[in-house]
């Protein structure tokens, strides 16, 4: 009456579950995304905070350089307005350059489905992340440090995998940034 059950797969088990053509066109597609973010000189992007009681548009924002890998950081209102504005219910990112989508779509109310919220707990931490990103913490003699990029990029607007476009990841690892001490922001 032995059990025969194994929970877990031998290596040989789990690498012959995926195609080995599977595997070479996703690296192939990896490598496209990087030598895509090596010919581009500027990335960044903004996410929809929400909207005033004027329903004016709420964003923050940012760009960082290849050549001088300085980061520019930017709330279109001050942190008291967004503070005292309808939120948006849901994560809302697009590339700079790209066009606002619809606002009224943008913050419909919430459903089941949607993710990334922004809470007076989001404001704080963007308000702590852009303070930083403003001064000299994160930075490597005035360049944004790997740290830094990780956390402005996956707060506000983490890039695409669409065909055309890179994400954050490709910027990192292709771009020269030095890689700085760790860092954690305490909101």
């Amino acid at each position: 009456m032995g059990n025969t059950f194994k929970a877990f797969a031998s290596k040989e088990a789990r690498d012959a579950t995926t195609d080995i053509s599977s595997k070479e066109k996703f690296r192939a597609w990896e490598q496209s995304k990087k030598d895509l973010a090596k010919t581009i000189n500027t990335f960044g992007g903004k996410r929809l905070l929400g909207v005033t009681n004027k329903d004016v548009p709420i964003w923050a924002s940012y760009t960082i350089d290849k050549e001088t890998l300085d980061l520019k950081v930017k709330l279109t209102h001050d942190i008291e307005t967004i503070r005292n504005s309808k939120l948006c219910p849901r994560r809302v990112t697009i590339a700079n350059g790209e066009h606002a989508p619809d606002m009224e779509h943008a913050m419909r109310p919430k459903t089941a489905k949607d993710v990334g919220e922004v809470t007076q707990n989001t404001l704080r931490y963007i308000d702590k992340l852009f303070g930083m990103a403003e001064s000299s913490i994160g930075k490597v003699d005035g360049k944004c440090s790997t740290q830094l990029f990780m956390h402005v990029s996956n707060c506000v607007y983490e890039g695409s995998s669409a065909k055309d476009k890179v994400r954050w990841n490709d910027i990192m690892k292709t771009w020269d940034m030095p890689s700085g001490k760790y860092l954690t922001v305490y909101g």
